[in-house]
């Protein structure tokens, strides 16, 4: 009788604490994701296109939960086919639930399940044997999930999870890989294929007959049609769809930066770039095109990068013409590949010597025969110009000025300056790299020069580029570069001749200035274009990934015309066609027009021009001095002599020996200069004459003939006057003398070597030489 009343007591507070813990069960949220997380990465353009699309490590084709609203032509198909008293029911449908019930007992088996949508979430999410007690699970969790979801949160959570047959999940991944569309585009008939399919999801395998899915998708057209939510003519339309018979491949249109991007976020399913869509497919098809011209020049790889120039956002990258072209190393990514730099980096040296008080663009720069330590840069044309303005020898991107310029402005300088602006493949020190690092002697990556170009369009302000929206904020930014200095450099580049017929580009309405700089490694290995308007950032690079070189590789002319095809298909915006610039970032300045240094009082013609406010003073003009000249005008004098001879001060422009005998070599007129009165007490040489060849404290190797003879050198003196006889003498023993053009052959001793030349008024040079005998 005891046992009886305790089994009583039992029950009744088993029959209390039942219903209590079931609704604390619905009332407590969920803690964690109804679904694991094992989505398909998917990567986007900045309008919500796709670029790529990878496969999950399920081999499974998953896009992840998105905030995008479910059509309304799918929202009607699956709630008329799969749970009609969806906005009625509390989680269950209980009429159904007892009609299927009934069914079941019946037929003696289950012939009907009457799930209800949220039911099909619980099923879904901890699939389990179909049994009356994981039945009554899934109608728990249904009601809970009712009661923690909104209608439309529950519908989103079905579709985005629903299984549509073969590795396909989600419905708007069923939309892309049947359709080949995005799901807000689907037809009537699509959108009743995608309602019946997660019920029976095999039906989609392509077989010899699809009439069991087609029965299924005009079962539910018809009950829709009987309901009035279709049209009859919608009906019939949606009729005559054909279904679907095949999976669609997704299309590619940024590989390698997908791979990037997936590497460095690993548990980010969606990464929502800043890429235009247009932009990005152009750019694309232009690396096809030109990969396909250049190919029978065994020219099989380029890349592209473009930028927007004010806040660093990413519109196109192209890392190869194509990603499984394994024979040319497709999948290498040139963007963010370490290439020679070639002439890329002369346009940062210039700005920040403006910037030091070295030149401006007006001034003189020299283009002579030059050697440093073993060191001889040269010009691609293997010409001396004697002296050129920054500005022409930026244009021209002279080598020479260039390496003279460095040496005086200082490698460790810039090299720190390269640093800082965000260029991350200089792993030597600046030693190490020396002057050559002007010329292409260090690997850039296209990430970081369009960085570095894009701060020059920014008035010296340098931050990062970005790939992901949302990313721009987090840059840090720093001017290195004063506004002035920017905006000059900028007028230089802007002046670079163009390719092809680009060529006359100011002659047509709908062109546009750019500030663009190519370049060229050395051996023909890289070559580069990289241009910068208001708007955009350009860079292109050509060449083979393995290295090989190839003389059609050039800046201008491979990397070039991909430039302007890029800036021609970009869009235009009228209102902002240049860089603007502030009175405030100038003041004015005296310049001799000759030299374009700070005039002094001795230069004949000056030009007043606005120079950066923040450089430093710039270095006076020595072009131009005051002479004092005989009565009769053929002699110099001085205080010693002019009482004898008398005097008269003229401004005379005056040229160094070397600079004047290559300026006569290009064909300008230099005056002879006028020698110091003879019997003068206080007379002594001037500094009439130089040695331009070899360079001082050179080193040669002297290879032998056929027959063991050393060769000789040719030697190269200068003198302001061409009609002075110049004596020649090597090791003390004189050779011989010439008039004119000042060369001598001569034959150097192994080692060190001393050679002198003395012109027939006294005036001399010097140099040492070392010589290395070097067998054939």
């Amino acid at each position: 009788m005891l046992s009886h009343i305790n089994k009583r007591k039992v029950l009744r507070w088993l029959g209390g604490l039942l219903p209590t813990i079931v609704c604390f069960y619905l009332i407590i949220p969920f803690s964690k994701p109804l679904f694991k997380e094992e989505y398909s990465t998917t990567v986007k353009a900045s309008n919500g296109s796709l670029l790529h699309v990878f496969i999950n490590a399920n081999e499974q084709w998953y896009f992840p939960p998105d905030t995008t609203v479910v059509p309304n032509k799918l929202k009607t198909a699956v709630i008329a086919f799969e749970d009609e008293h969806f906005y009625q029911h509390w989680g269950i449908d209980v009429r159904a639930i007892l009609r299927a019930m009934w069914q079941n007992i019946q037929n003696g088996q289950i012939v009907s399940g009457a799930s209800t949508i949220p039911m099909q979430i619980a099923r879904m999410s901890a699939p389990k044997k179909r049994t009356y007690i994981n039945k009554f699970r899934e109608i728990c969790l249904a009601i809970k999930l009712d009661l923690h979801y909104s209608k439309e949160q529950l519908l989103k959570l079905y579709l985005d999870h629903a299984p549509y047959g073969g590795n396909v999940i989600g419905y708007r991944t069923a939309a892309f890989k049947f359709y080949g569309k995005d799901a807000s585009l689907l037809t009537w008939g699509e959108a009743a294929t995608l309602a019946v399919l997660p019920n029976a999801p095999g039906m989609i395998y392509p077989k010899d007959s699809s009439a069991p899915l087609r029965n299924k998708r005009n079962r539910l057209l018809k009950k829709m049609l009987d309901k009035g939510v279709i049209s009859d003519q919608n009906y019939r339309l949606a009729l005559l769809e054909d279904l679907p018979d095949r999976f669609i491949s997704f299309e590619s249109h940024a590989p390698h930066l997908a791979r990037r991007l997936k590497s460095a976020s690993p548990q980010q399913w969606l990464l929502q770039t800043t890429l235009d869509e247009t932009t990005q497919k152009r750019c694309v098809q232009l690396a096809g095109k030109y990969r396909k011209i250049y190919a029978p020049y065994d020219i099989n790889n380029l890349s592209i990068l473009v930028a927007d120039t004010k806040t660093g956002a990413i519109k196109a990258y192209v890392g190869s013409p194509d990603f499984f072209d394994a024979q040319h190393g497709g999948q290498v990514d040139g963007v963010m590949a370490a290439r020679s730099s070639g002439s890329i980096l002369k346009p940062f040296l210039y700005a920040l010597s403006i910037d030091e008080g070295i030149i401006l663009p007006q001034s003189y720069v020299r283009d002579l025969p030059t050697y440093f330590d073993g060191f001889s840069p040269r010009n691609a044309n293997r010409e001396f110009q004697g002296v050129v303005t920054a500005h022409e020898s930026l244009v021209r991107s002279l080598n020479i000025p260039a390496v003279r310029l460095l040496n005086y402005y200082g490698v460790y300088q810039f090299y720190s300056f390269l640093k800082l602006a965000g260029t991350s493949t200089l792993f030597r020190n600046a030693d190490e790299y020396g002057l050559p690092l002007i010329l292409g002697g260090a690997e850039v990556k296209m990430w970081d020069m369009v960085k570095l170009y894009r701060g020059l369009a920014n008035n010296g302000v340098f931050s990062d580029n970005y790939l992901l929206q949302g990313q721009q904020g987090s840059q840090a930014s720093a001017q290195l570069i004063s506004n002035g200095s920017c905006q000059l450099t900028l007028e230089m580049l802007k002046d670079l001749k163009r390719p092809g017929s680009e060529y006359f580009w100011e002659r047509f309405s709908n062109s546009r200035p750019i500030a663009w700089k190519t370049g060229t490694s050395y051996g023909h290995k890289d070559a580069w274009a990289i241009g910068v308007i208001p708007e955009y950032t350009i860079a292109v690079w050509c060449g083979n990934f393995n290295g090989e070189g190839n003389k059609n590789i050039s800046g201008a002319v491979t990397a070039g015309p991909i430039l302007f095809d890029i800036l021609q298909m970009l869009p235009v915006n009228s209102g902002n066609s240049w860089f603007e610039s502030a009175d405030m970032d100038y003041k004015p300045m005296s310049i001799c027009s000759l030299s374009g240094f700070r005039a002094t009082d001795a230069c004949p013609v000056v030009d007043t021009l606005f120079v950066p406010e923040e450089m430093k003073p710039l270095r006076s003009c020595d072009y131009h001095q005051f002479k004092y000249f005989s009565a009769n005008g053929q002699h110099q004098c001085c205080s010693k002599c002019w009482n004898d001879i008398g005097r008269e001060k003229k401004t005379v422009t005056v040229y160094q020996p070397d600079i004047a005998f290559y300026l006569r070599k290009k064909g300008q007129y230099i005056a002879r200069a006028k020698s110091h009165y003879p019997k003068c007490k206080a007379y002594t040489t001037q500094n009439t004459l130089k040695i331009i060849y070899p360079n001082p404290n050179a080193k040669l190797f002297l290879p032998r003939d056929f027959d063991g003879q050393l060769q000789s050198v040719v030697c190269k003196a200068a003198h302001q006057d061409e009609n002075i006889k110049i004596y020649w003498y090597l090791n003390e023993q004189y050779i011989g003398h010439t008039l004119g053009e000042n060369k001598m052959e001569m034959i150097l001793k192994n080692g060190w070597n001393h050679l002198k030349v003395i012109d027939e008024n006294g005036s001399s040079d010097a140099q040492r030489i070392f010589a290395t005998l070097k067998d054939n």
